[in-house]
């Protein structure tokens, strides 16, 4: 026999090597779907850790800031009311058991997340100080009767506008009030106006 005939018997036939590259080209696509399923799902799961805060399930900082900076804006345009509020619980207690009572208390035009300090904010678009007042005042007191105390400082918006950090310096003051007066407490605090 000679060598040519050899090789030639040792090939499988033209059919039997289509059918396997088609499965091999089938469990490849089955493959290729599959990874492609897990990256999308990462991808979702790397865009939620971007904007998520893992401790609380609320905004992190930065997306909380960069929402803030929207209804800021569209507050001074349209000249609307916007409220701050910003609560903290006392050393110690449940701060995933805060965020979820503000979760809880706001409505979905609100912002919930945490601020760049840490404490748990309140974004209320079409909310003056009253109604600011009024949430902060239910959600510590709900906080209470769960066995978490918690102080909250709350700021308005003033109708001329100005820069976000005088609305986030103002409701840090008012935390701060709030947290030397004891547990519980909620303070209020004006954004100086500047021309």
């Amino acid at each position: 026999m000679s060598e040519g005939m050899v090789i030639a018997a040792a090939l499988p036939a033209p059919e039997a090597q289509s059918s396997r590259l088609e499965q091999r080209i089938r469990a490849l696509t089955e493959q290729l779907v599959q990874v492609r399923g897990e990256l999308r799902r990462a991808q979702e799961r790397i865009a939620a850790l971007a904007t998520v805060d893992e401790t609380t399930g609320l905004l992190n900082a930065r997306a909380f800031r960069e929402r803030a900076l929207v209804e800021v804006d569209r507050a001074t345009r349209y000249d609307r009311p916007l409220a701050l509020v910003l609560l903290e619980p006392d050393e110690g207690a449940s701060l995933a058991s805060l965020a979820e009572l503000c979760r809880t208390q706001c409505r979905t035009v609100d912002a919930v997340g945490r601020s760049e300090d840490g404490a748990i904010a309140l974004l209320l678009p079409e909310t003056a100080l009253p109604g600011a007042l009024v949430i902060a005042e239910r959600v510590c007191a709900m906080a209470a009767r769960r066995g978490v105390d918690a102080g909250a400082g709350c700021a308005a918006w003033p109708p001329e506008g100005g820069a976000l950090n005088r609305l986030i310096d103002a409701a840090r003051q008012a935390l701060s009030m709030a947290r030397t007066g004891g547990a519980a407490r909620v303070r209020s605090a004006s954004v100086e106006r500047r021309p």
